[in-house]
C-alpha cells in the first residue's frame, strides 16, 4: 500500500496526488493501476511525476459520479492505495529525442504523462497543445515554457493570453504553423479518444504527417 503524501488543489474538480513511491520503476509516460484496499475498483492513471523523483503523482480530475475520481478526492494524507504497474509503452525513443522536435497534443488530464516525459528527458526542443475547458485548468504552466505552448480553451470566453484560442484542439491544428518543420517532427497525443481520432485523421489526411511520427495513448 502507498500512503498518500500530498495533494494539491488546481480548482474544484482538479488536483494533484502524490504517493510514496517505495519499490517503483517505471518510464517516464507509463501508467499505472490505482485500486482503493477493501474494494473491488480500480482504474488507471499516467505518472504525472518522473521516475528520478522520490514519490510518484498523478493529475486527476473529479468526475460527476466517478468512483475512484471522488474516493481520492476526499482521502487525506496518510491514506493509503495499492499501485500495480508500471503498464504501457508510452515513450519517445532515444532516436526521437535527440533528433525530432517533439510535439505534445492533449486534452485535459492527457496532459500527465508529458509532464513525466519532459522532466525526465529535460526536453527542450518540443512544442505543447493542451485542449481544457477554461483558463482554471491550466495545472502545468510552470513546467513548460509559455513561448512553446499553446492552450486551445473551450469554455472559456475571457481569453487575454497570446498563446491561448477559443475552441478545441481539433478547430485549432492550423496553429501547426508555428512548428518549425512539422512534417519531421514526431507527435505524441494523449487524452479523450474522440480527440486523438479527430487529430491522428487531421495529421495524417490534412497536415501529411507519416504515421509512423505519431504515437498516441487513450485515456477514455
Amino acid at each position: 500500500m502507498h500512503k498518500i503524501l500530498k495533494k494539491i488543489c488546481i480548482n474544484e474538480n482538479l488536483f494533484k496526488i502524490y504517493f510514496e513511491k517505495k519499490n517503483l520503476s517505471f518510464l517516464p509516460g507509463q501508467h499505472f493501476s490505482l485500486s482503493i484496499p477493501g474494494k473491488s475498483i480500480n482504474r488507471e492513471y499516467s505518472s504525472y511525476t518522473s521516475p528520478n523523483e522520490d514519490h510518484i503523482g498523478f493529475l486527476i480530475r473529479r468526475v460527476q459520479g466517478g468512483i475512484m475520481t471522488n474516493i481520492l478526492d476526499k482521502m487525506k494524507i496518510g491514506d493509503g492505495v495499492n499501485i500495480y504497474g508500471p503498464y504501457g509503452c508510452f515513450t519517445p525513443s532515444q532516436k526521437q529525442l535527440l533528433n525530432k522536435q517533439i510535439i505534445f497534443i492533449a486534452s485535459g488530464t492527457g496532459i500527465a504523462p508529458f509532464v513525466s516525459i519532459k522532466k525526465t528527458y529535460n526536453i527542450k526542443n518540443y512544442k505543447l497543445f493542451l485542449g481544457i475547458r477554461s483558463r482554471s485548468d491550466i495545472a502545468d504552466q510552470d513546467e513548460f515554457d509559455q513561448n512553446n505552448s499553446y492552450y486551445c480553451i473551450s469554455r472559456d470566453d475571457k481569453l487575454k493570453q497570446n498563446n491561448h484560442f477559443r475552441g478545441r484542439i481539433t478547430k485549432n491544428l492550423d496553429k501547426l504553423d508555428y512548428i518549425d518543420s512539422y512534417l519531421d517532427a514526431f507527435y505524441m497525443i494523449c487524452g479523450n479518444s474522440f480527440m486523438i481520432s479527430d487529430v491522428y485523421d487531421a495529421l495524417v489526411n490534412e497536415k501529411g504527417i507519416d504515421p509512423n511520427n505519431i504515437i498516441t495513448e487513450s485515456f477514455f
